[in-house]
Formats: structure tokens, sequence, C-alpha cells
């Protein structure tokens, strides 16, 4: 109790130096005195002048850009109701917004985590639109791209110029993802009927695919998904209930640990 009761008395005093800490840059970056020591920006002297890694340099650059307009979100990461992470996602978005709205959109980060921060500015995929009008002997699509969509699909359209017009390239779109559904349905069937016979699991639980790998640490954002930690450092995939438990390799099973929480997990 004695550690916990020191670390936090530190850990409040780590608050105050951060915001003493945004308040100096503030000022450098006020007289841009980093140009005078050769430094070509507040960012540059973040990384080569004060050692900051990149990541960590570009959230104090964040912070300090945006406290110039919102100066109280310097107390409210001093009180801890703000994060740097909060502050930087939402720099990363409301760059072109009025003032009143990047202090309301502020005020809604306060006491969330990285992970809640980052969701409320998740921009939702616009559905594609489609019509369907059905004939004896057709049936008729009517599809609806936004621009951004379109310019993809052209762009797609330009590389497969060589073999498909836009009509043959979308048929061969299906086909293709028709015979990969197929061919994995087929292999899948395979590996439990000899699995069956065996009475064995198809393939070693420990065993994970690049693929699946990729999956696992897309969803968890390249973060470790222990309680309370986003480290992106050393992470690993993690079997959720162990292997020694009967656990596999499904992806309900899988997380991102970093390599300090899954020493802990055992």
């Amino acid at each position: 109790m004695k550690i916990h009761k020191e670390l936090l008395e530190l850990r409040q005093k780590e608050k105050r130096i951060t915001s003493e800490i945004l308040n100096k840059l503030q000022e450098m970056e006020d007289h841009r005195e980093y140009l005078g020591m050769g430094y070509n920006s507040l960012f540059d002297y973040l990384v080569r002048g004060l050692h900051y890694s990149e990541a960590t340099a570009y959230q104090r650059q964040a912070c300090v850009r945006l406290a110039k307009e919102v100066p109280e979100i310097k107390q409210k990461i001093d009180q801890g109701s703000l994060s740097l992470t909060a502050v930087t996602t939402a720099f990363k978005h409301l760059r072109t917004k009025p003032v009143d709205e990047k202090r309301q959109v502020l005020k809604s980060l306060e006491n969330k985590s990285s992970r809640e921060v980052k969701k409320m500015f998740l921009e939702p995929m616009t559905p594609l639109k489609i019509q369907k009008t059905e004939y004896a002997d057709k049936v008729l699509l009517r599809l609806e791209l936004t621009h951004e969509q379109n310019q993809k699909l052209e762009k797609l359209k330009a590389l497969k110029s060589h073999k498909h017009n836009i009509e043959s390239l979308l048929v061969n779109l299906i086909e293709k993802e028709l015979k990969s559904y197929e061919s994995n349905q087929i292999k899948s069937s395979k590996i439990n009927e000899v699995s069956a016979f065996k009475g064995t699991r198809p393939r070693n639980p420990r065993q994970i695919s690049k693929r699946l790998r990729n999956d696992v640490f897309r969803d968890a954002s390249f973060k470790c998904q222990h309680p309370g930690c986003n480290s992106n450092h050393f992470l690993q995939i993690d079997h959720i209930i162990p292997v020694r438990q009967g656990g596999d390799q499904r992806r309900s099973n899988l997380q991102v640990l970093c390599a300090n929480h899954n020493r802990l997990k055992g």
C-alpha cells in the first residue's frame, strides 16, 4: 500500500510536470525560438532537440496548438480529466472547426478512455445503394456510389483495363469471391472429415495463420487489449482460454496483449 500511495503522489506530480512542459512549449511555439536553434518546426525541436519519439512529439505539438485556441485543456490535462491521447485524436479531426465546436467536442471527451475517444471519431462507411428490378429474362441493377467509391472503382477498372471493361470486371469479382468461398468450404469440410476420422483437432491450436494474426491485430487497433492498457509495443497474440485448458485458435479465442500483460496472465 505504501508503494501504491507513493506512486499516486508521483502520478500527480507527473501530470503537473506535463502541464508545465506544455506551457513552456507554448512559449517556444509563440516566439518560435526553435528556429534560431536550427530546428525547422516545433515538431522537429521536440524530436531532435528534446529527444521525444515521433508519436510523443506529435502528441505534445497537437496539445500546444489546440491549447492556443482552447487554453483550459491544459488544466484538464493537469487534473487528468483529459488525456494527451484524447486531445491528439481530437486535434486530427477538429483542425478546421470553429473554436466553439472544438470546446464542445473536447468537453465530451473528458474522462473517456482512448478506445472510447477513437470510436467517437470513426466515420461510418457509406453503404452502397442498389435498386433491383427483376424481369422475365434479366435483372436490372441500379448502383449508386459516392464520389470516393466511384474513384476507387475507376482506379480498379484502369488497373484491369487490359482484361476487363466495367461489366466484365464486376462479373469477374463476383465469380472470384464465389470460387474463393467454395474452395474454403471444401477445404474446411475435408479437414473436418479427417479430424473426425482421426479423433483429433484439425491442427495445432498454437499455429495461427498470418491472415488471422493480421485480422486480430487490426481489430485491436494494434494495441494491447488488457483493460486499461493501450500499449503498442511488444505485442503478442494471446489465447483467451489457454491451450493447456482446451483453448484453440478460433478468432473468438484470440486477443492482443503486450509482452508484460501476457507474462502476467501466465
